[in-house]
């Protein structure tokens, strides 16, 4: 099509149209590509959900290999990709995890086979999660633990 004033008509169909949808499970059967497709996303918005939906859906989505760092509280906790939160800071905010803004935050994020674990540390109270959690706190650096007890106070 010319870039001429006033040459600017379209002249019948187009020459080819795709006969069937995009498939991003066709050619590639990997374990990685089944475990994007049966994950479910959550803690996002609903603008953030559907661009991460319409990733998995063209294969766009990269899964992360290493947790990435927090934008609030620094600590690599961040699982999913393209999040900038994680879950902890994004509850207690109450923030998309992926563009950080203070909207309507849609379900909860879970890995395929995780669903179980999540359940039962909501059962848990809070004087048994300290009891357990004190023997490896032990272990952790002098730095850790100390940043630890700046937040509690």
């Amino acid at each position: 099509m010319s870039s001429q004033r006033g040459n600017v008509a379209k002249k019948g169909a187009p020459k080819h149209s795709n006969t069937f949808g995009f498939k991003n499970n066709l050619h590639d059967t990997s374990k990685q590509l089944k475990t994007v497709n049966s994950m479910k996303i959550g803690g996002v918005c609903s603008r953030c959900k559907e661009i991460i939906e319409w990733k998995i859906k063209y294969k766009k989505y990269k899964p992360l290999t290493i947790p990435k760092k927090c934008v609030k509280c620094g600590e690599k906790r961040v699982k999913f990709a393209y999040h900038i939160c994680c879950d902890l800071c994004s509850q207690n905010v109450n923030v998309c995890r992926k563009c950080g803004e203070a909207t309507k935050v849609v379900g909860k994020a879970l890995l395929p086979g995780h669903e179980e674990d999540e359940d039962e540390e909501d059962d848990e109270d809070d004087e048994s999660v300290i009891q357990r959690l004190e023997p490896s706190v032990e272990l952790l650096p002098e730095t850790v633990k100390v940043k630890s007890k700046k937040k509690l106070i």
